[in-house]
C-alpha cells in the first residue's frame, strides 16, 4: 500500500474496511489520483477466500461495463483519424446492418448507439451465457428484436449496441475490437496486464475469484464469459493498469506527452448526450444524471462527475473522476453487487472535499429493500393469481422438444426428475405448472416469469411464449 496519504485521507483505510464489512466484500483494490499524483493505492482483503490470497495492485478483476468507455474511446480515435463519424448512419460502415424498426435502421448512428438511444431494450438473454455466437452472428440477430420505444425517444441501456459499435471497428480497420483496443489504448498506456477474456485472466498468477452473497454467506461463483459481447463489458484489469486509464481521462487524452485522442473528441465523450436515470434512488447530492458516450455524467454536489460502473457475475467496479477538481477514483471489487462500489466513491469524494459523513449505504440499502419487496410481491401475485386447473392440459412428454426463435436461438425442454426443465444458452431452469398450459420459472435468482405453451387446432403443442425481455411482447419459440 502507498504510505504517502495526504492529511485529508487520514482514516481512509478504516473507512474502506468498514464499507467492505458492511457490504461483505471479500477483496477490493482502490486507487485515487489528485493533480496527476497517485495519492492512495489500497490493496484490501482477499482475492481468493479459500486460499487466503491477498489482493494486490496487480490482482485482475473483471471491470464489466466499465469496458464501454474503452469502446467509445476507440470510436473517438477513429473519428479523429477520419475513418468514422459519430453522426453518419451506421449503414455507411455496415451496409448489411438491419433492425426491426426500419426507420431506426436507416438513421441509427454511432452517437445513438454509444449513448443508448436506439429505441431497442436490453434483450440481454440473447447473449448472456451464449458461448457459441460470434460477434457478427450476434449483430446479425438484432434485426429480429422488437423495439420497446421509438427511435431516440428515451435512454435505454443496451449492451447489444455496444457490441455493434465494437464490430464496426473491425469493418473499417480490419482489426478486431480487441486488437484495436490493445494497439491504440493498452500499449500506449502501458496497460500490459489488461485482457479481454476470463480464460486469459485465469492463466495469470494474480487474479481474483468471483463472489456473490447467498443468504447470509458469501460464496464463490463461476466466472462469466463475455467474449461475443466484448465491447460492452469483457475487459479484465488491475489497479495498476486502471490508474493509467484514469490518468488518460484526467489528462484529456494525453499520455506521456502524446495525444492519443484529441481534446475536442474526448471532451465530447465526457459531455451529456441524453438525460437518464440509472437508479430509482434520489440523492440530494446528485443534481442531475445524464449519459455521454461510454460514461455517465452527473452533478455531484454541484461538481461535474464523470463515471461508469461495471457489474458482471462476481465483480463490481467503478471508474470515476471530477474533471474540474482533477480528482479520480478507481474501485475494483470481487462481489456480485451492483450497488457496492458507487457509494464508496462518494464517501471518498466527500472526505477529499471536506464534507461531513453521509449514510450513502443506508440510503442505497433501504431503496434496494423496497425494490426486492416489490419484486417478491409481484412474484407472489404471479404464483397465486390462478389456482384452478392445477393439472397440465397435456402430458409432460407433449411439452418436450426443441423450440426455435431467430433472434434468441433455441430452447430445449425435457423431463428430468419428473418435472420439466428448460435450457437456454446453457442455463437450465425448472418449470413449475401454474394452470392449463401455463408454467412459471425463476430467472437470475429474483425474477419469476410466466411462460405459455400454445397449441394448434388439433390440440398439439406448437410453440412457447417466454417473456425474456419484459418491455416487449413475449418472445415466441416455434417447436421443431
Amino acid at each position: 500500500m502507498n504510505n504517502t496519504i495526504s492529511n485529508n485521507l487520514e482514516g481512509l483505510n478504516d473507512l474502506l474496511y468498514e464499507q467492505m464489512k458492511e457490504w461483505k466484500i471479500p477483496g477490493m483494490a482502490v486507487g485515487i489520483i489528485k493533480n496527476g499524483e497517485i495519492i492512495y493505492s489500497g490493496e484490501l482483503g482477499v482475492r481468493d477466500v479459500n486460499q487466503n490470497l491477498k489482493v494486490t495492485k496487480d490482482s485482475l478483476f473483471a471491470i464489466g461495463s466499465s469496458s464501454k468507455a474503452f469502446t467509445s474511446l476507440s470510436i473517438g480515435i477513429l473519428v479523429d483519424e477520419g475513418k468514422l463519424d459519430l453522426d453518419t448512419p451506421i449503414k455507411k460502415y455496415m451496409p448489411n446492418f438491419k433492425m426491426h424498426n426500419k426507420y431506426a435502421e436507416e438513421h441509427l448512428t454511432l452517437r445513438d448507439m454509444l449513448c443508448h438511444r436506439s429505441g431497442l431494450p436490453r434483450h440481454d438473454l440473447l447473449w448472456y451465457n451464449n458461448f457459441s455466437l460470434s460477434r457478427k452472428e450476434l449483430v446479425d440477430r438484432i434485426k429480429y428484436l422488437e423495439f420497446s420505444k421509438d427511435f431516440r425517444e428515451t435512454w435505454q441501456y443496451n449492451n447489444l449496441m455496444y457490441a455493434t459499435a465494437g464490430y464496426s471497428i473491425e469493418l473499417v480497420t480490419g482489426m478486431t475490437w480487441e486488437e484495436f483496443v490493445k494497439a491504440k489504448i493498452l500499449e500506449p498506456l502501458g496497460m500490459s496486464s489488461t485482457n479481454f477474456s476470463v480464460d486469459v485472466s485465469k492463466k495469470s498468477a494474480d487474479y481474483s475469484e468471483p463472489y456473490a452473497e447467498k443468504g447470509e454467506e458469501i460464496q464463490q461463483i463461476n466466472f462469466r464469459k463475455m467474449d461475443s459481447i466484448g465491447p460492452a463489458g469483457s475487459i479484465n484489469s488491475n489497479l495498476s493498469d486502471m490508474l493509467k486509464w484514469l490518468s488518460l481521462h484526467l489528462n484529456k487524452g494525453n499520455v506521456n506527452g502524446k495525444q492519443i485522442i484529441s481534446e475536442k473528441t474526448i471532451s465530447e465523450l465526457h459531455s451529456p448526450q441524453i438525460p437518464c436515470e440509472l437508479f430509482p434512488l434520489k440523492l440530494d447530492e446528485l443534481q442531475f444524471s445524464s449519459y455521454g458516450l461510454g460514461w455517465f455524467i452527473e452533478s455531484y454536489r454541484g461538481r461535474k462527475h464523470v463515471n461508469h460502473g461495471g457489474n458482471i457475475d462476481g465483480f463490481c467496479s467503478y471508474t470515476s473522476f471530477l474533471p474540474d477538481e482533477n480528482i479520480g477514483i478507481v474501485i475494483l471489487t470481487n462481489l456480485n453487487n451492483p450497488a457496492c462500489a458507487m457509494p464508496i466513491a462518494y464517501y471518498i469524494y466527500d472526505k477529499l472535499l471536506g464534507y461531513d459523513y453521509t449514510a450513502f449505504n443506508k440510503k442505497l440499502k433501504n431503496e434496494a429493500e423496497k425494490i426486492f419487496k416489490a419484486m417478491e410481491a409481484d412474484n407472489k401475485s404471479t404464483r397465486n393469481s390462478k389456482e384452478e386447473n392445477l393439472t397440465p392440459s397435456h402430458s409432460l412428454e407433449e411439452y418436450t422438444g426443441i423450440y426455435e426463435n431467430p433472434g434468441y436461438g433455441s430452447v430445449k425442454i425435457e423431463i428430468k426428475d419428473n418435472s420439466l426443465k428448460l435450457t437456454h444458452s446453457n442455463i437450465e431452469y425448472t418449470l413449475t405448472h401454474k394452470c392449463y398450459d401455463v408454467f412459471t420459472m425463476t430467472m437470475m435468482k429474483y425474477y419469476l416469469i410466466t411462460l405459455t405453451f400454445n397449441y394448434d387446432s388439433n390440440g398439439n403443442i406448437k410453440s412457447v411464449s417466454i417473456p425474456f425481455e419484459q418491455t416487449v411482447k413475449d418472445i415466441l419459440f416455434i417447436k421443431q
